[in-house]
């Protein structure tokens, strides 16, 4: 048996295609086989996705900007080439640019604010 991601064949573990907290089941169809690596990486990648989604719900652009950031650092780090490689799975928390913590987040009412302010005024209407 081979990672299903990078092919390498040491440290496999199986892996849930559809996660058992969402209705996954244990049956052979909703397995693969991950290295140790891949399979870290999987299920972090899964953890970010899961925040952005509901970040983007909520309408919070901070949130939704470190949150990429932080996925864009991880799937750079591992690559199924690289995880070959070195044979180790790298979190983007190895990168110090991903270190600045979630802001708080903000109310409709403050986001609605924010986003008056970055709307410019149409002529005429400010000149009274």
């Amino acid at each position: 048996m081979n990672c299903i991601r990078c092919g390498r064949t040491e440290d496999l573990e199986e892996h849930h295609i559809i996660e058992r907290l969402n209705g996954g089941s244990d049956d052979p169809e909703n397995k693969e086989w991950r290295c140790r690596p891949c399979h870290k990486y999987e299920h972090a990648k899964r953890r970010i996705l899961r925040a952005l989604k509901r970040e983007r719900k909520r309408g919070q652009i901070e949130r939704i900007r470190i949150l990429e950031r932080r996925l864009a650092i991880l799937v750079e780090f591992n690559t199924p080439e690289l995880i070959r490689e070195r044979g180790t799975y790298l979190s983007y928390w190895e990168d110090e640019t991903t270190h600045e913590p979630l802001p708080p987040y903000k109310s409709k009412e403050k986001r609605a604010q924010e986003q008056l302010i970055l709307i410019p005024s149409r002529k005429g209407e400010d000149d009274g």
